[in-house]
């Protein structure tokens, strides 16, 4: 098969769906509440972009105060690029939102996750950069509840019925790249200036 019929085949399987999108829906529907209604929306405001641009900018000071430059800039350099391959990726897969009634408004296409991909890359990095300096039990207690956000943010994408659970994974997947990309560029980087100094 050549890649424009791989590129059709990959455009046609996420358009379908998963069967783990109507378990996951289904399983999920079941602990539908009006306390889950507000509390995943909450949970979901904490992966908008308001959210990143907020910490994204306090944490870069965070780390200026520390003249940690080069772990700020990175943490922002991810946001963005995560966020701009996001929409890239939304504009070339065009698969719309689940079908049903959104307890939340939202616009643009559903596949991958913007929410699940950008806090997976965003909080994922700053969970990296806690656990690199403070590696005590504070440290990995902050880092467990960034990754506990994490998920939770994805779960409360599926639950509020505006994105599929295999748009939340693959935001999750893409994010991770990304993370990973970021974490290698900043650990070359400060080899570079180590070894330059």
């Amino acid at each position: 098969m050549n890649a424009e019929g791989n590129i059709e085949l990959l455009h046609s399987f996420v358009k379908e769906g998963l069967y783990i999108d109507n378990l996951i829906k289904e399983w999920l529907s079941q602990l539908a509440t009006p306390l889950f209604d507000h509390l995943f929306i909450f949970i979901t405001c904490l992966g908008s972009v308001w959210a990143f641009i907020t910490l994204g900018i306090l944490v870069f000071f965070f780390l200026a105060i520390r003249k940690k430059y080069l772990e700020g800039i990175f943490l922002n350099l991810c946001l963005i690029v995560t966020w701009v391959t996001m929409i890239l990726l939304k504009l070339f897969f065009g698969r719309e939102r689940p079908p049903g009634e959104n307890l939340i408004l939202v616009t643009g296409f559903s596949f991958p996750s913007g929410h699940a991909m950008v806090s997976l890359a965003f909080y994922g990095f700053i969970a990296y950069l806690v656990g690199m300096n403070f590696p005590g039990k504070k440290g990995k207690l902050l880092v467990l509840v960034l990754y506990l956000l994490i998920l939770l943010i994805g779960i409360s994408r599926v639950y509020l019925n505006v994105h599929y659970a295999s748009d939340v994974l693959a935001g999750y997947l893409f994010g991770g790249v990304l993370l990973f990309a970021f974490i290698k560029g900043l650990q070359v980087c400060k080899r570079a200036r180590f070894n330059g100094s």
